[in-house]
């Protein structure tokens, strides 16, 4: 059997993707004012609201519908290369993937709002566990077929066999070659195109997903033991005393998690997991930056129609 891949190609193959920018300007990002271009049920656009939620930073939403593949839109790759989201826009200058624009706002936002404020000790905690959240191949269990589970609306009808990411496959080999001679698109659409291969690889070789599954439940023991031993069971949080940016990483994983049905197959719903998951979930600046954008139909479906009708008639909207 080939080697399992149990980790995201972002965590495993750097060189398949363009490093993060941290404040980069680009002549392509608007000027002026705090922009974050998400999706609302994307992951990691879920921690970085949360995260702006909690700083109380103020920030115009452009949200990018994946469901539509507005990631790939020109206009879109040539401010996030990498073709994901979120994308943080400060007065015109990037900062993309999810742990350095939480680093890249709590640096300039938390000493004036006494934010995410941990001792050297803890610092290194927070890191080690803001790691573990993002090595969990979420994206594999998201879309990967899993015995027994049916996943909610709309990643229900994504996960059959891989189809949804051999779309994107194909729908990018084709922009490959519309845009072959531009060396900055064709290039973006090139590695994007193989992180999908390599992510799609993972969810239809036999025997990937159970060791996942297996994977991710082995993570989840080691986070029922932090939680036992650390600041949370004394009435703190995961790494700290004080709510940090791996409570924000972990909140968005578990609320994940238990919106796929895959909560019975990882932790116990009576576990001291299920305990911090409450806590995380009935915070303020999670139900704002997690809850109100998880309403499919108001915030998915809805958006995806009116676009659509949008470019029928003519009218498509820039990104």
């Amino acid at each position: 059997m080939a080697d399992l891949r149990l980790k995201p190609v972002y965590a495993t193959d750097p060189a398949l993707v363009d490093a993060p920018l941290t404040d980069v300007p680009n002549q392509w990002a608007p000027a002026k004012g705090i922009h974050l271009y998400h999706f609302p049920l994307s992951l990691d656009s879920q921690k970085v609201r949360q995260g702006l939620e909690e700083l109380g930073v103020k920030w115009h939403s452009h949200v990018i519908l994946l469901p539509l593949q507005q990631q790939f839109s020109p206009s879109y790759v040539r401010i996030n290369s990498r073709c994901v989201v979120p994308t943080l826009v400060i007065d015109g200058n990037v900062s993309t993937d999810t742990i350095n624009i939480l680093n890249t706002l709590a640096s300039r936002f938390g000493p004036t709002n006494k934010c995410f404020e941990t001792s050297e000790e803890e610092g290194a905690c927070v890191n080690d566990w803001v790691d573990r959240a993002a090595d969990l191949f979420i994206e594999a269990l998201t879309y990967g077929e899993i015995e027994g589970v049916k996943k909610p609306f709309p990643i229900g009808g994504a996960s059959q066999g891989g189809s949804y990411h051999q779309k994107k496959v194909e729908l990018l080999s084709g922009l490959i070659e519309t845009y072959k001679n531009d060396p900055t698109l064709r290039a973006a659409y090139e590695k994007k195109r193989a992180v999908i291969e390599a992510t799609q690889g993972a969810m239809v070789t036999a025997g990937q997903i159970p060791a996942i599954i297996s994977a991710t439940k082995a993570e989840l023991v080691e986070l029922q033991t932090q939680l036992q031993t650390g600041p949370f069971n004394k009435g703190g949080w995961l790494a700290s005393d004080t709510f940090s940016l791996a409570d924000i990483q972990w909140g968005a994983v578990l609320y994940r998690l238990r919106w796929l049905g895959l909560q019975p197959l990882l932790w116990e719903e009576d576990s001291i997991i299920s305990a911090y998951a409450e806590k995380l979930f009935a915070r303020d600046s999670f139900q704002k930056g997690v809850v109100q954008w998880s309403k499919v139909g108001r915030k998915v479906v809805l958006p995806a129609i009116r676009y659509k009708l949008l470019k029928a008639i003519g009218l498509k909207r820039d990104l």
